[in-house]
């Protein structure tokens, strides 16, 4: 039942969406639609130090969203040389819609250099509960989240991020000659309106989380190449808080720093249309004692990190 609601209204919201094919957009303007969909097997909970948690069954979850962006170019050549000829600033709005959150945001992008990107955002949103999954929750202090009456509460999010891109095909001509390399650090604060510091809420049906400052690190390495199938390649990801006394339990390790490894493929079918498949290994926090999947985790022992295979995910990106 879940899967069929989250199909239909996926389906719904595309349809909705095909007579923006036809929108003959102003010069520098550009709008985009991805969708994001993620499937996730059972793996269960495995007590001890560093260790690899094994799939423990077909089903662990489902996630997808919609993401809408309008974005608006401002050329702001730094002078006549090849490498700033290009500047340009681009200011964008956002929308975000899942199941059970809706989210708007604004950024502003400036890329000085064609390997250079500073970029900063902020969004806001608010959640419901379908099918016993909840957009916002608090944690009621002992094992569950209480879910929140939709628009009483407001995830809100604040980030800056400099990225470093670059492609050796501008350095060796050529068609079969360009491995692109991509790393970036976000720095952001998020956090639920209303709540106090060290207070454990939930956002999009994931939990242990309180407001504070975090830092998220990307980094990308692939090989394009003149075909259908664009790129090929391997994402990493570092996340986690910047304190160490983020939650009130010291022992549960506040700015422990999830990794994730996820080879991926990039295909793209013309100009308007993309997708990438994604496979995610990632990492979570082991404890000194065994647990089922619930809101009881804040009041554990860190003792080590727990790998397990996270996801299949399709991302498919039309831009008109």
């Amino acid at each position: 039942m879940k899967l069929t609601k989250l199909a239909v209204g996926f389906a719904f919201v595309l349809v909705a969406l095909v007579p923006l094919s036809a929108l003959d957009l102003p010069e520098n303007t550009a709008l985009s639609i991805t969708t994001d969909f993620a499937f996730s097997p059972k793996t269960d909970y495995v007590a001890g130090q560093d260790h690899f948690a094994p799939v423990t069954g077909f089903y662990g979850g489902l996630e997808g969203r919609i993401v809408g962006k309008f974005t608006y170019k401002i050329p702001t050549p730094l002078g006549d040389n090849w490498l700033l000829n290009s500047a340009n600033v681009e200011l964008a709005s956002t929308f975000e819609l899942t199941p059970i959150t809706m989210k708007p945001g604004i950024q502003a992008t400036f890329t000085p250099l064609p390997f250079l990107v500073f970029s900063a955002g902020t969004e806001i949103g608010t959640g419901w509960t379908i099918a016993g999954l909840k957009g916002t929750g608090t944690w009621n202090g002992i094992n569950d989240y209480e879910a929140c009456t939709p628009f009483s509460k407001w995830f809100w999010k604040a980030w800056a991020q400099a990225t470093f891109q670059f492609d050796t095909g501008a350095l060796i001509p050529g068609d079969w000659t360009h491995v692109v390399m991509l790393a970036s650090y976000q720095i952001y604060y998020h956090s639920l309106l209303g709540e106090a510091d060290k207070d454990i809420w939930l956002w999009q049906n994931s939990g242990e989380k309180v407001n504070g400052l975090q830092q998220y690190v990307n980094a990308v390495l692939a090989y394009q190449m003149p075909l259908v199938i664009k790129r090929v390649g391997v994402m990493f990801e570092m996340d986690g808080y910047l304190s160490d006394d983020a939650f009130t339990n010291a022992a549960y390790d506040g700015n422990f720093m999830s990794i994730s490894i996820s080879p991926l493929a990039q295909f793209e079918f013309d100009s308007h249309s993309a997708l990438t498949f994604l496979v995610g290994f990632s990492s979570r926090r082991s404890f000194s004692t065994s647990h089922t999947a619930g809101g009881e985790e804040p009041l554990l022992t860190t003792t080590g990190r727990e790998w397990y295979f996270k996801r299949i995910a399709l991302s498919y990106t039309y831009t008109f």
